[in-house]
């Protein structure tokens, strides 16, 4: 039976989960295919364009030996030269203490000006993680704006992938991590500059608004974005960390996610018959170029989909539910 690939990372969610306690507390953003999270009670995460109103798109894409040690592929989403994403916090979700994780590959370290953004907390000023320049087009060092540089320099390349990790306790007190490593301590007690608040109350990802200074950006890479509303302690950040490579391709075979579909031929209507999930199930009609031409979203066991609006000729249909993936060919007459 032909198998397909799930992340490690949704495997180890909800492992930790069970032993910590996290539940509803965290949302894990795969970004296989979509912007939603696992847990379905999560806001879906924004596209941000950048100034030419481009975004981005979900890709597979390489990941290099230096990187885990092996090749492979990584699912995830490509984002557009200074577009990103935005996690809007839920009312009482994040106050003071968080968690954040993500795993990111920058494109390009074009300079000036001399900074790629990372993540913030508003558009309208300069304060967040950057990656600063230091020898640009090939080497960039980690940036706690404005308060310096931190960790080792020369850390990031355009080469490889990378996994950061944000904490921030009930005082104040924030720790970075990059691929496990402590890069920065800050208490950011008194300035708040670190925390979703109003009127934005949001988290911006790699996105560098005009109203800041434009282009301080790059294209990119992200998969994997974990938010939790408390802090992580350091043994937790490792066990984040260890499964680094494994949220990027390391990979348990699962069986072929099953659904039934009929009529096939259909002129008007298909009805999909699911396997019921609590996450949800977003059914995709995909062109014979490949080309996503409509998406649905449900969380019922049946769908009727209306593709009286495609044209006569071969589709398939891809079905996305927990991680697994089915597709099936059909014929719209």
């Amino acid at each position: 039976m032909k198998t397909f690939k799930i992340s490690i990372l949704i495997i180890f969610v909800f492992m930790i989960s069970s032993i910590y306690g996290w539940g509803q507390t965290q949302y894990t953003y795969p970004l296989i295919s979509h912007f939603s999270a696992l847990q379905p009670t999560a806001p879906d995460l924004i596209q941000i364009p950048n100034n030419s109103g481009l975004y981005g798109e979900f890709v597979l894409r390489p990941v290099p030996i230096t990187t885990c040690g092996d090749g492979g592929e990584a699912y995830g989403y490509y984002f557009e030269d200074d577009a990103g994403l935005q996690f809007n916090n839920p009312q009482g979700f994040i106050d003071q203490a968080y968690s954040l994780a993500f795993n990111f590959q920058m494109d390009e370290f074009i300079s000036p000006p001399p900074w790629v953004r990372l993540v913030s907390f508003t558009h309208t000023d300069d304060v967040g993680l950057y990656i600063a320049l230091t020898d640009p087009p090939a080497h960039g060092t980690l940036e706690f704006w404005p308060y310096g540089y931190a960790g080792e320099g020369d850390f990031f390349s355009t080469v490889d992938f990378y996994q950061m990790i944000l904490v921030r306790n009930d005082d104040g007190l924030i720790k970075v991590y990059v691929n496990g490593q402590e890069f920065a301590e800050y208490d950011d007690s008194g300035t708040q500059k670190f925390v979703p608040g109003d009127p934005e109350n949001y988290i911006v990802f790699f996105r560098d608004h005009p109203s800041v200074l434009s282009n301080e950006s790059s294209p990119g890479f992200v998969s994997d974005i974990i938010i939790g509303n408390r802090a992580w302690s350091e043994t937790e950040v490792l066990e984040v960390w260890d499964e680094f490579c494994g949220s990027l391709f390391d990979i348990v075979d699962v069986k072929e996610l099953t659904f039934s579909m009929y009529p096939n031929p259909a002129k008007d209507l298909i009805h999909i018959s699911l396997e019921t999930s609590p996450f949800g199930t977003e059914i995709q009609i995909i062109n014979l170029l490949g080309k996503m031409v409509e998406t649905f979203y449900t969380k019922e066991n049946t769908m009727e989909v209306n593709i009286s609006g495609l044209k006569n000729g071969i589709y398939f249909i891809k079905v996305i539910q927990n991680g697994q993936i089915a597709v099936r060919k059909m014929t719209k007459k």
